[in-house]
Formats: C-alpha cells, structure tokens, sequence
C-alpha cells in the first residue's frame, strides 16, 4: 500500500515540476528559517548560562546620542556603579570590566596585548571563570594586581603558568 502511495507521489511530482520544485524550495526555505530562528535563539538565552548567578547578571551600556549617529559603546561612565547602587537597591555588587590595550615589556621584548580588560576586584564573585592557577577571592584585590589567561601568560612570560609553578 505504502509503495503504491510513493509512485503515485512521484507520478504527480514528475508531471507538474514547476509547482512541485515551488512547493519543495519553499519548505526547504522554511524549515531552514525556522532552523536558524531556533540556533539563534537557543545562542541568546545560553550566552553565559554556565555562570552560577548568570539569571542576575545585567549588562550596562552607553548610548551617545549625536545629531548625526549614535554610539553605541559597551562601557559605562566611571560615576555609573555609584549612581546604579543609590538608585536601585536591588543590586548585590557590581563591577566595572573595560576591554582595552596594553604594551607590556618584558626586558627589551615589547608585546602589544591588544585583547586585555580592566576591571575590579569583585569580578570573580560575580563571574565564575576557573583558575588555572590562584585563589578567585585573593584574585585582584591588591593594586597592579593581574589574573593571565594560558596563551597570555605563554606571551608574556615565555611560558605558560601551571598547577605548582611560581609565576614571575
């Protein structure tokens, strides 16, 4: 019965082409929406879900509003944390994280660190990113203090930093 249905389909599909190639490509391009829709989706309310407090974190940006374009810059202004925390009560703790440059120079070796960021010494109470190598609460809490990635750590210091081994 099915194999009969199946030639009976093709017979139908092989006469009237151009309706049939119509009705194919537009489920085609429907399903693959709706596909992509789905992936995009899923992409916006998992991005940094593996955090424990991730349903807390909000992101505070600036809008600069000029006659010709807007700004859209991905940082606050400095007075932004005290004004946030008088106004809204709500706020547990806060913290600044602004992505930058920087030239570090080890001996005569400069290295331009182009994808570096400053930020403050509540950023792993709020953020849970593992350590390699350190305590997350000693983590920042000293001036000129720094927490390294693997590869920056490798570019800075010429090798990376592992379990047990002295940093400078």
């Amino acid at each position: 019965m099915i194999k009969n249905y199946l030639r009976v389909a093709l017979r139908n599909l092989w006469r009237h082409k151009g309706f049939s190639f119509l009705n194919i490509m537009g489920l085609t391009i429907g399903m693959s929406a709706c596909f992509l829709i789905f992936l995009y989706v899923k992409f916006e309310l998992g991005y940094d879900d593996f955090h424990s407090k991730g349903d807390r974190i909000y992101r505070i940006v600036t809008d600069i509003v000029n006659p010709s374009e807007t700004l859209k810059l991905n940082v606050a202004a400095p007075a932004m944390p005290v004004a946030a925390k008088r106004d809204f009560p709500e706020i547990d703790k806060q913290v600044r994280f602004n992505p930058g440059s920087i030239l570090v120079r080890r001996g005569t070796l400069k290295i331009q660190e182009t994808n570096m960021a400053f930020a403050d010494s509540t950023f792993f109470e709020i953020f849970d990113f593992p350590l390699l190598k350190g305590d997350p609460v000693k983590a920042l809490r000293e001036p000129y203090s720094v927490v390294l990635s693997e590869t920056a750590a490798k570019n800075i210091l010429g090798r990376p930093i592992r379990w047990g081994s002295t940093c400078c």
